[in-house]
């Protein structure tokens, strides 16, 4: 019994098995190994390529030695419906390693694809997919419009595989392009390279199964879906509890899932009212990266006219306390719109009233001094000052009382930068100089030039800060005298 009768004319190349009675025999393993020039005679007959098609006789030697170990270490559960391992063997006998390769490549690769449908195929989606085009893939078919790296990739993102397990099948889809039957080549495979090929695919992917935190996540996301009703506080407590223990990849995805699902037109206010109720407890646990990732989605809305998911978006930052992690531009515009507010309702009849929630939701945008791009930094820190300075009036000191802690809070976070354009503010800009004439603007001043000070990194700016502390009522003024002029000359240009 020949492995090719179908092959008119081509000799019997290797006896597989011995019919005795009425059973089949297992052959000896080397009875895999046939002389490939038997093949290469064949193929060469009837003028077809013969060079580097088939493997030699000494690596069909190697597998058929040490392949029936591998095998035999297998339980019969996985053997049973292993189609890709009967070809694969039926591969390397006729010696064709290339095309045994991408049996069990395709195997991988179906694998992982079902660890994706545990995980979730939105999540999945979400994490592998970006911009415009995430739109086009939806459910599990769609998996097969992903490249297999893309495939590996993702999968190592959220873990479904480890990092030495990617690397292992990076290497095995480089060579499955390069030299195996996917591409023409003329580079060969070894016995030994293919066996351990097969041994890393079937046991660190086809054995392997998804972990708990991943199945953890998909419950929790079809779950949210499919509640009609807003969640109650001991589910979030407990929720909350969890977060902390998610795996930092685990916690990327699940902040581009949520805010994906809430700023979708078509999404339930019930499902938004319970995600604002999970989001705040995985953004925290969420790196800065995704968080400006989020921020550059919501800009890419606002550049496409999407308002619907622009208002959304903006929504779900301010409920995670998250609008700092807006691009750069949307910041700009954003802060330097407030600013010109804050400027407007300090000279109105009830400023008192209206300046704490501009102010509040200028500290949005700014957890530090560095969330406050330069071009805005001295326009908004001369209003800031002009506010936290007052009118002079007696009522209240002339200061909004809900404003003036916010005012002391940004006013906290400047750097040296921001400590130098508030000093020169109160030189250069008139309207704040004549307020400090004014001995109820000199104790604010005094209150002002305390918190600067603290913040003050150079020895030489806070001489000068120091100076006008000395001396609060006539700080107005001391821009006319000399020393002070040449104390400040690095960072005041007086004329």
């Amino acid at each position: 019994m020949g492995l090719c009768p179908y092959l008119p004319g081509l000799v019997e190349i290797a006896e597989v098995t011995q019919v005795t009675e009425s059973f089949l025999v297992p052959t000896k393993s080397h009875d895999l190994a046939a002389e490939t020039t038997r093949f290469q005679s064949y193929l060469a007959h009837y003028g077809l390529p013969a060079e580097n098609i088939i493997a030699s006789t000494d690596e069909r030697r190697v597998v058929g030695e040490n392949l029936p170990a591998f095998l035999n270490s297998l339980s019969p559960d996985e053997k049973r419906d292993a189609r890709y391992l009967s070809k694969f063997v039926g591969s390397t006998a006729i010696g064709l390693f290339d095309a045994a390769l991408n049996y069990v490549w395709n195997e991988v690769v179906l694998n992982l694809r079902k660890k994706t449908v545990v995980y979730g195929v939105d999540l999945f989606f979400d994490a592998a997919v970006g911009g415009t085009a995430r739109a086009s893939y939806k459910d599990e078919d769609d998996l097969q419009g992903l490249k297999d790296i893309v495939l590996l990739d993702t999968c190592r993102k959220l873990e479904l595989i480890s990092d030495v397990v990617y690397i292992k099948l990076a290497h095995i889809l480089t060579m499955r392009n390069e030299v195996a039957a996917s591409h023409p080549n003329v580079e060969r495979i070894g016995g030994f390279e293919l066996l351990g090929w097969l041994q890393t695919c079937v046991r660190d992917v086809l054995q392997d199964q998804p972990s708990e935190s991943a199945i953890r996540i998909k419950a929790l996301v079809a779950n949210l879906r499919a509640s009609q009703n807003l969640l109650d506080a001991q589910t979030v407590t407990r929720f909350a509890a969890e977060a902390s223990n998610l795996s930092l990849p685990h916690v990327k995805n699940l902040v581009l899932t949520i805010f994906s699902l809430y700023s979708a037109p078509d999404t339930s206010s019930v499902l938004r009212g319970n995600i604002l109720k999970l989001a705040p407890h995985i953004w925290e646990h969420a790196p800065d990266n995704i968080k400006y990732r989020v921020g550059i989605i919501i800009d890419g809305y606002r550049t496409n006219l999407q308002n619907d998911r622009l208002a959304l978006g903006l929504d779900f930052l301010k409920a995670v306390d998250g609008l700092r992690y807006e691009t750069i531009p949307a910041r700009t515009v954003a802060l330097t719109t407030l600013t010109t507010r804050l400027d407007q309702v300090h000279a109105e009849y009830d400023n008192f009233w209206h300046e704490p929630p501009v102010m509040e939701e200028i500290l949005r945008y700014c957890g530090t001094v560095d969330d406050i791009p330069k071009q805005v930094l001295p326009h908004l820190t001369k209003a800031v000052l002009r506010c936290r300075l007052g009118r002079g009036l007696s009522y209240r000191d002339g200061v909004s009382p809900g404003a003036a802690p916010l005012y002391d809070l940004y006013l906290g976070m400047l750097n040296e930068a921001g400590v130098v354009h508030a000093v020169v503010s109160l030189f250069v800009d008139p309207t704040i100089n004549a307020t400090l004439r004014n001995p109820i603007c000199q104790q604010h001043l005094a209150a002002v030039l305390n918190i600067l000070n603290a913040r003050a990194i150079s020895d030489r700016l806070r001489s000068v800060i120091n100076y006008l502390l000395a001396d609060v009522k006539s700080a107005w003024s001391a821009d006319k005298r000399k020393d002070f002029r040449e104390l400040a000359s690095p960072y005041v240009r007086f004329t």
